[in-house]
């Protein structure tokens, strides 16, 4: 009888065991088709004062885009700007209030907020003061 009840439960755990690792690979599968994308910002440019940047980003890396972009622009003082890009764009306009060197980050946010936010690696960018702008 024991022999029964050990081969019984041998084969059970295999069972268990298969049912675990297909159910751990589909969701694996699963949860890398809905990875949001990775922003990845394009070449930054150097900004006159008083005049507005162009900014642009593409996705690498997963299969949503997310519930759109968020730009930080971090001054050269450490103060940031937050905004929201309106949806399904993946670029845009900003001009600088002071000079010096900038940071910008790209932010992919998850539609139903079950996954944590997706951010760019940082970019740079130069605000420069030019005659015109000294007057």
């Amino acid at each position: 009888m024991r022999e029964v009840t050990a081969q019984a439960l041998l084969l059970l755990f295999f069972a268990c065991s298969g049912a675990i690792w297909c159910h751990s690979s589909a969701w694996a599968e699963q949860d890398s088709a809905e990875r949001l994308c990775r922003p990845q910002p394009g070449p930054s440019p150097t900004i006159e004062m008083g005049k507005a940047g162009h900014f642009n980003w593409a996705c690498s890396g997963g299969e949503k885009g997310g519930n759109g972009f968020y730009v930080v622009f971090i001054r050269p003082a450490g103060t940031y700007v937050l905004l929201k890009v309106p949806e399904g764009r993946h670029s845009f306009e900003f001009t600088p209030d002071a000079p010096g060197m900038w940071r910008w980050i790209v932010i992919n946010t998850d539609p139903d907020r079950t996954k944590p936010d997706v951010e760019s690696e940082p970019g740079y960018f130069q605000a420069v003061l030019t005659e015109a702008t000294d007057k």
